[in-house]
């Protein structure tokens, strides 16, 4: 009766670790997908898409889109923002794809 007990709270401390953890798993990633196309609409950052290597690393790399996902949607098409993360993206690109070579 008490191994059955303990596997109950142990279950039960697993489920809620889980539900605490994937809203923030899931949000974030929602958010990276909705800056990524709202930065699509501007010309500096279909051009690092044009690139192959940085397409890649906007795509797959964790650390890229982490930066992508902090991006402020309210303030994407600042222009003065857009300045700011044009050139946060691109020196965390460039920083990514010497590592790589």
């Amino acid at each position: 009766m008490k191994l059955i007990f303990y596997f109950f709270i142990l279950a039960l401390i697993v489920f809620l670790n889980i539900g605490l953890y994937l809203p923030f798993l899931k949000g974030d990633e929602e958010d990276i997908c909705s800056n990524i196309n709202r930065l699509k609409k501007y010309k500096w950052f279909q051009d690092l898409l044009n690139n192959k290597n940085y397409k890649e690393l906007i795509v797959y790399d964790k650390d890229v889109r982490k930066v992508i996902g902090k991006f402020s949607g309210n303030k994407i098409d600042s222009k003065l923002f857009q300045n700011i993360y044009r050139k946060k993206l691109h020196n965390t690109l460039h920083q990514k794809s010497n590592r790589l070579a």
